[in-house]
């Protein structure tokens, strides 16, 4: 019985590393740190190859953060600011960038509304405490403030 073993991280040239990073771009959207992480396990760390092939990328319009950013916060709709900051933060995105593309509170308040209302299976609220306990919590943990979780669920 075999089991299988990390590669070891091997010498490569800008070719190489291009076409890797065309080959993840092609399954889906990277940030920049994400694919530099992902070159730096799989090749011996060159930070110049590395800095002009994600140059490349940019130019090309096969990579931004920009743009990774808006797909990732229109893909995670039911989430809350405060989670899709904390995800985009983690995965090397500017705060700059990430407050671009956040929802307003008026939008967000909606989002929370709906969600809820999906929850719920087109219900009404709860009367008993602890059921709406447990539906703050189900919000909380999507990412929403505590202060849209208390409008939403008329605390």
């Amino acid at each position: 019985m075999t089991f299988c073993t990390r590669k070891k991280p091997r010498q490569a040239d800008q070719k190489q590393v291009f076409d890797y990073a065309c080959w993840l771009l092609a399954r889906r959207s990277y940030s920049q740190a994400e694919l530099l992480t992902k070159f730096r396990t799989r090749f011996i760390p060159n930070e110049e190859i590395f800095s002009t092939v994600l140059r490349k990328l940019e130019n090309l319009g096969f990579q931004s953060d920009e743009g990774f950013t808006e797909d990732f916060v229109r893909s995670h709709a039911g989430w809350g600011s405060r989670r899709l900051v904390i995800e985009l933060k983690r995965r090397g995105i500017d705060i700059e960038l990430i407050n671009k593309f956040l929802p307003n509170d008026s939008a967000e308040l909606e989002r929370c509304r709906s969600i809820l209302k999906l929850k719920l299976k087109g219900g009404s609220l709860p009367e008993d405490y602890k059921d709406r306990q447990k539906l703050a919590a189900f919000l909380a943990r999507r990412g929403f403030d505590l202060g849209m979780i208390k409008d939403t669920l008329k605390f």
